[in-house]
């Protein structure tokens, strides 16, 4: 398929070589594939399998397994769309559901912080049923001081916004697939949106 061809749900192109694309977070992330990738890569196939065709967020560096295997994936050409504020993650998976796709939006834990007014003002007011797939940094406390002010009360925060969690771990990649699965589930069944969080690996 040639690059006009490449479309993602909102018709907008997408480039041919993402390689230089990527916005950064916490850390310059390489995406070449490495051996590590091949570990998720029945959590991708889950993730497409489950009905999410559309996939947008701000890379981490405990998403980096994740995201590997993603981009190795064929069918990311079509549907993945890394962004640069979760905010804006936000409102690219408000567009691409009204447009007929099933979003799904990864970030960490503090980026929830920086989607709380697209969450509240758009996705919940509109109940758009978004799935988050949340790296849950700071969920024991032990993490760095930035990360803990809001991984530790991140379940809270989503309760008080009316916002489903429901909890899994990156070091089992199958429980993270059954959990998105049973939250696209729910987000449609309530019509809001419903996020994992999701323990890094080794935590």
């Amino acid at each position: 398929m040639s690059q006009m061809e490449r479309q993602h749900p909102t018709g907008r192109p997408l480039p041919d070589d993402r390689s230089n694309d990527w916005p950064t977070g916490d850390a310059v992330l390489d995406l070449s594939v490495e051996p590590q990738a091949v570990e998720h890569t029945a959590l991708i196939n889950e993730v497409f399998e489950a009905g999410f065709d559309f996939v947008t967020g701000v890379p981490d560096s405990h998403l980096a397994g994740f995201l590997k295997a993603l981009a190795a994936d064929e069918r990311a050409g079509e549907c993945f769309l890394p962004g640069t504020r979760e905010d804006n993650c936000i409102g690219l998976a408000v567009g691409a559901y009204l447009a007929g796709a099933t979003p799904l939006v990864f970030m960490k834990s503090a980026g929830l912080g920086t989607c709380l007014d697209a969450l509240t003002s758009l996705a919940l007011v509109y109940r758009i049923p978004v799935v988050l797939l949340v790296s849950w940094a700071g969920h024991d406390g032990r993490d760095v001081p930035h990360h803990n002010v809001i991984g530790q009360p991140a379940p809270a925060v989503l309760q008080a916004l009316g916002v489903p969690a429901l909890l899994s771990r990156f070091d089992d990649p199958a429980d993270t697939a059954e959990q998105l699965r049973a939250a696209l589930r729910e987000a449609v069944r309530v019509s809001s949106p419903v996020a994992v969080l999701c323990a890094p690996e080794g935590e």
